[in-house]
């Protein structure tokens, strides 16, 4: 009885030992298996990395640097465009109010209208008007002879006497007539200038109509 109670748990034993023996070669071949298909995976991913960097990489298109005849053209292209500047009515605290004409010049020996220097006054939009006078700065080429500048009532085709004003020099003076009649409607009041000598311009700048009110 003990000896057959011994060789069963000797049996028991070794089928014991047998089992785990299998499980652990199980277990190891299935790590080597493993630990063989991460090294081909890490060889392959190694292998396209180097193929990678050992591509040839795309060379850079330089674009052409633009040629002078391109810049010529685009200059061509370019509009310029000028601005003309606008006059304003100055009235001061001394109840004087300057309204410009602008500036001109004429080799002309006999009185010639300067185009664009021209104005129309209507008294009623200026509040007691007590006198009004014409005045430019004059200067003739050289200093010779004479420029000569006075305004011309285009309504009434007449030239106004009073206002006639005259410098010989040829540095720009500031010039004022004498009073003028003041009109009893609206007038458009041009500027007339000439020179005594036609080789020598006379020069009108800066002409104006100067108000003073009462």
């Amino acid at each position: 009885m003990d000896q057959s109670s011994s060789t069963k748990i000797l049996g028991k034993l070794g089928l014991s030992i047998l089992a785990i023996s299998l499980v652990d070669l199980l277990f190891l071949n299935w790590w080597v298996y493993r630990y063989d298909k991460l090294k081909v995976k890490n060889e392959n991913v190694q292998q396209r990395v180097i193929e990678r960097d050992l591509s040839p990489s795309p060379t850079p298109v330089l674009s052409p640097a633009p040629s002078p005849a391109a810049d010529n053209n685009v200059e061509k292209d370019v509009k310029v465009s000028t601005v003309n500047r606008t006059e304003t009515v100055v009235q001061t605290s001394q109840k004087e109010i300057f309204i410009p004409l602008g500036s001109s010049s004429t080799k002309s020996n006999s009185y010639a209208e300067l185009a664009g220097l021209e104005v129309t006054i209507d008294p009623s939009k200026y509040w007691a008007i007590d006198s009004m006078i014409f005045e430019a700065s004059l200067w003739v080429d050289g200093g010779n002879g004479r420029a000569w500048a006075q305004l011309y009532v285009v309504d009434d085709k007449n030239p106004l006497i009073e206002s006639q004003v005259s410098n010989p020099t040829s540095g720009g003076v500031l010039k004022s007539s004498g009073k003028i009649p003041i009109p009893s409607t609206s007038k458009t009041f041009r500027v007339q200038a000439k020179t005594d000598l036609v080789d020598y311009a006379a020069h009108v700048e800066n002409a104006r109509i100067k108000i003073t009110l009462r």
